[in-house]
């Protein structure tokens, strides 16, 4: 099945693409070092969530205990331990700390794509990095909101950095109101992965059906 999506969200699209690598739509008032969420980040390319979650709580201590990226790292972490429990309950404090601090701004500045998400996953191979992120809110596919969006997941070069797969969860009328997960193309055509049916898939289970479709 390969649809074509709005030239609105191509434009989305190609926007997200455009930012750089491994933004967490971060807020800015995060005062966590580049060097401390580099070495992090280290760690996490090494698969040695261990390490990488003993920093983040270094961070948090010192830091700022509601910072959006490094509780976002935490459940990278979590996730990547398989403390999935944990890691639900990170997912759980992000939202709140996001609806205290950012929700407001987030509407008044109607949707900004590059603070509409965080990231809870990654998987890393030997040439490909993934990333699964969540939208804060359900995010519109179009100016009348006729559906959302869900989720994402990118897959990069980990040599060039450069996004090379990008997938996304919908629920609309043109998915006949059933959760599908889509890969999308630079030139906006959309792919069916898997259709979920009427239930919101859980996103461990999307990220091993795009592991598996990416033959990683």
């Amino acid at each position: 099945m390969k649809t074509f999506i709005s030239k609105r969200c191509l434009i989305l699209l190609n926007l997200f693409l455009a930012f750089s690598f491994l933004n967490l739509s971060l807020n800015a008032q995060d005062k966590t070092s580049t060097a401390s969420i580099e070495k992090i980040w280290e760690n996490i390319y090494s698969q040695d969530f261990v390490s990488a979650k003993k920093l983040v709580q270094k961070e948090l201590q010192s830091s700022n205990s509601e910072s959006l990226q490094l509780l976002s790292l935490m459940e990278i972490c979590l996730n990547g331990l398989e403390r999935y429990k944990q890691a639900d309950e990170s997912r759980k404090k992000i939202l709140n700390v996001w609806e205290k601090n950012h929700k407001k701004a987030y509407l008044e500045e109607n949707y900004p794509l590059n603070l509409a998400t965080w990231t809870r996953m990654a998987v890393v191979t030997p040439n490909i990095l993934v990333l699964g992120a969540e939208y804060y809110l359900p995010y519109p596919v179009n100016a009348k909101k006729e559906g959302f969006y869900y989720h994402k997941f990118t897959a990069y070069n980990r040599y060039s950095k450069h996004a090379i797969k990008f997938f996304k969860l919908e629920n609309s009328p043109k998915t006949e109101k059933e959760y599908r997960l889509f890969e999308i193309s630079e030139e906006g055509e959309a792919k069916l992965v898997k259709s979920y049916g009427n239930t919101l898939p859980d996103f461990r289970d999307e990220m091993k059906d795009v592991i598996k479709y990416l033959n990683l």
